[in-house]
């Protein structure tokens, strides 16, 4: 499978800080154009995509809603289609259509079948991380799936999802690293969910760094 790479993490965390200055509007416009104008290359779109989701993850509200979730889906779509195996670009894919609202009131159908793709989606990312050697930000993808299954009403699934998680050496990519642990920082914080020491004690080992997990932590050690 494709890795994360050093190139991933320097643009997202290049983009997020830019953002946060009221400095971003040029490098993602910059690469929107690159990706229209070279749009028969796969990986064209890639950057565009990771530098949208560094907007979000700026935690700007401002630039959340300007944020167009169709786009960064389909860009990712366009990548995946030609590179099914490129890890980062699926597992994005998933948390985005994750971060849909599993009990939002307005346009249930479309949700819910957002999130069946997102499923899908983990579920072949599992197959194909269980093909290939183990890498420490493989244990993000059963966590995701584990919230899939739990808040889309297939609860007896977690259990075995959790069977697949497990800290090893810390995942080195900082800025990257507060967006894979959204998932454990969710599961962990879930009160009635089963296996959360063992994915807190994963967390723990994997993103030990993270100002979002230290919080996460003291509360359900409290």
């Amino acid at each position: 499978m494709e890795p994360i790479t050093r190139e991933d993490e320097e643009l997202f965390g290049t983009v997020m800080v830019a953002a946060r200055l009221g400095r971003a509007e040029k490098i993602t416009a910059r690469l929107k154009e690159r990706y229209e104008k070279e749009w028969d290359d796969p990986r064209a779109g890639f950057p565009y995509a990771l530098a949208m989701l560094a907007l979000l993850q700026s935690g700007r509200e401002d630039l959340r809603e300007q944020l167009n979730y169709t786009e960064i889906v389909e860009t990712l779509s366009d990548l995946l289609f030609h590179e099914p195996g490129h890890w980062l670009g699926r597992y994005l894919r998933i948390h985005t259509r994750t971060l849909l609202p599993a009990g939002a009131t307005e346009h249930q159908a479309y949700i819910a079948a957002e999130r069946a793709r997102a499923a899908e989606d983990a579920a072949e990312l599992l197959d194909r991380q269980a093909a290939a050697e183990w890498q420490p930000w493989f244990a993000c993808t059963p966590v995701l799936a584990a919230r899939l299954a739990w808040e889309g009403g297939d609860r007896d699934r977690v259990p075995g999802l959790l069977d697949g998680v497990r800290g090893s050496e810390p995942i080195r990519f900082r800025a990257l690293g507060g967006l894979l642990c959204e998932g454990f920082v969710w599961y962990v914080s879930q009160p009635d969910i089963p296996a959360g020491d063992t994915a807190g004690a994963a967390m723990e080992a994997l993103f030990g760094d993270q100002p979002s997990v230290r919080r996460a932590l003291r509360r359900v050690r409290a």
